[in-house]
C-alpha cells in the first residue's frame, strides 16, 4: 500500500515537471518527500527503539527525522541503511543464532546511540538494547529482554534493580567491565540474581563482550 502512494505521487511530480517551471518544482518535491515521510508505517521494533530512547517518541511520524540508522558489519565497516533494514537486524537478536551484522541506531544531533547486543541465558536468547553516550563510552539506560527464563529466576534480568547496576558506568572496549566477581577496581561488580547464576553470567558476557563488538564504531577506527 505504501508503494502505491508513493508511485502515485512520483507520478503526481512528473506532472508537475511539465507543467510548472523548475522553482515551484523542486517546492513540490519537497512537499512530497514530507508526504511520504509521515504516510511511511514504523515497523513495531523501531517503534521499541523510539519507545526506550524517550516515550515522548513513540507513535510519532518524526522518527525517521530523528534517527539516523547504520549498520555494523563482521568486518567492522559501518554503513548507513534503510529503517525496515535495521528492523530486521534487531528482530534476528531475539535468536540463539550469532548474529552477522549489528544494527545502530543514533540519535540524531546528540552524542546519543541505542547499540542493542545479544547474547545466552539459561533459558536460551537473551538481549538488551544499551542507550550509550559514544563520546563518554558511558550507559545512559539499558533494558534486557529474555526469550524463555524461569519466573522467579533468570526472568529477573529485565528487572529494574538488576538493570540499575549497568547505569552510569563508562565501558571499556579494550577489556571487561563487568564482573560477577569482586576483583578491585578494575572492573565494575554486578549482584547477580540469587537462583539465577547461569543468567546472570550469560548477561554480564553479553554486555562486556556485546559493547566490545562496536570498538570500530565507537572509536573510528
Amino acid at each position: 500500500m505504501m508503494k502505491i502512494k508513493i508511485l502515485l505521487m512520483i507520478l503526481v511530480v512528473m506532472g508537475w515537471n511539465c507543467k510548472e517551471n523548475p522553482k515551484q518544482t523542486e517546492q513540490k518535491i519537497e512537499a512530497v518527500k514530507e508526504v511520504i515521510q509521515t504516510t511511511t508505517v514504523i515497523p513495531d521494533s523501531i517503534e521499541e527503539i523510539a519507545t526506550f530512547v524517550a516515550p515522548i517518541l513513540a507513535g510519532t511520524t518524526n522518527i525517521l527525522g530523528l534517527i539516523i540508522f547504520k549498520e555494523l558489519n563482521t568486518s567492522g565497516k559501518v554503513s548507513t541503511i534503510e529503517m525496515a533494514r535495521a528492523g530486521d537486524l534487531y528482530n534476528k537478536l531475539e535468536s540463539r543464532g550469532q548474529a552477522t551484522s549489528l544494527p545502530i541506531f543514533e540519535i540524531r544531533d546528540t552524542d546519543l546511540v541505542v547499540l542493542p547486543i545479544q547474547g545466552v541465558g539459561f533459558g536460551g536468547a537473551i538481549w538488551a538494547k544499551v542507550l550509550l553516550d559514544k563520546k563518554k563510552l558511558e550507559i545512559k539506560k539499558i533494558a534486557f529482554e529474555h526469550k524463555a527464563e524461569s519466573e522467579g529466576y533468570g526472568a529477573a534480568v529485565s528487572e529494574k534493580t538488576f538493570e540499575d547496576q549497568f547505569l552510569g558506568v563508562k565501558i571499556k572496549l579494550d577489556k571487561d567491565t563487568f564482573t560477577l566477581q569482586k576483583a578491585g577496581d578494575a572492573v565494575h561488580f554486578i549482584d547477580g540474581i540469587s537462583g539465577a547464576t547461569m543468567t546472570s553470567k550469560g548477561a554480564v558476557t553479553m554486555v562486556n563482550e556485546g559493547l566490545r563488538k562496536y570498538s570500530s564504531y565507537l572509536t573510528g577506527n
